[in-house]
């Protein structure tokens, strides 16, 4: 019987270990995060490629704590609550004096880490009871390939159109000045009208003829 509670009692411990080591970890790695936003959705990963599972979906705005990015600036490690993972750094914001920078574009100007990723240790600390954590063998092979991940896929520039101009404007026919009449056309001087547009001249009737004596 006491052997039956003593496990029992074991097993009930266990989740509260992992969850008070998770909260420990949390705690001593929040003091040497900084803080940054996610511009835009985007994966919380459970590595530095697409390849690894998706640890939580965050929305535009997360405030999230960076710990350091790896070397080639393409991933960050993070930390939303208690998940923690790696996000593209196109899409991670951090605040300076003068104002929002992208992390991917201004790390060296953040002083942000230069981290790696270990498998082993990442795994066992995070990532213990997820769903994923039973494949980790294939997600381990594929470490042993990519150490330091993938980059990200290429990210288009926004297309920037024109902004059509509008059609000129028409304007109304001309008229003539108020109160003149239209202007007439006159022959030039020097010019006879034809004679078809002459009045015929009169002629004196004939003579009668006289009556005879």
């Amino acid at each position: 019987m006491n052997g039956t509670n003593t496990g029992f009692a074991a097993r009930l411990r266990r989740p509260l270990f992992i969850a008070a080591a998770l909260l420990a970890a949390t705690s001593a790695s929040a003091q040497l995060a900084m803080p940054a936003r996610v511009v835009t959705t985007a994966h919380l990963r459970a590595g530095p490629s697409t390849f690894y599972p998706i640890v939580a979906v965050l929305g535009a705005g997360t405030p999230v704590q960076l710990f350091g990015c790896e070397p080639a600036w393409g991933w960050c490690d993070v930390q939303w609550g208690f998940n923690r993972g790696w996000v593209d750094a196109w899409l991670l914001q951090a605040t300076t004096i003068g104002g929002p920078v992208v992390v991917a574009t201004s790390g060296p100007q953040l002083a942000v880490p230069i981290v790696t990723f270990g498998f082993n240790n990442y795994w066992n600390t995070w990532y213990r009871g997820r769903p994923w954590y039973a494949n980790r063998a294939r997600y381990f092979n594929y470490w042993n390939r990519f150490p330091q991940g993938r980059p990200p896929p290429p990210r288009r520039p926004p297309v920037v159109r024109p902004t059509p101009r509008p059609p000129p404007a028409s304007r109304p026919p001309s008229r003539p000045p108020a109160g003149r009449p239209p202007p007439t056309t006159r022959p030039p001087p020097g010019t006879r009208p034809p004679s078809g547009s002459r009045a015929p001249s009169s002629t004196s009737p004939p003579d009668r003829p006289q009556p005879a004596q």
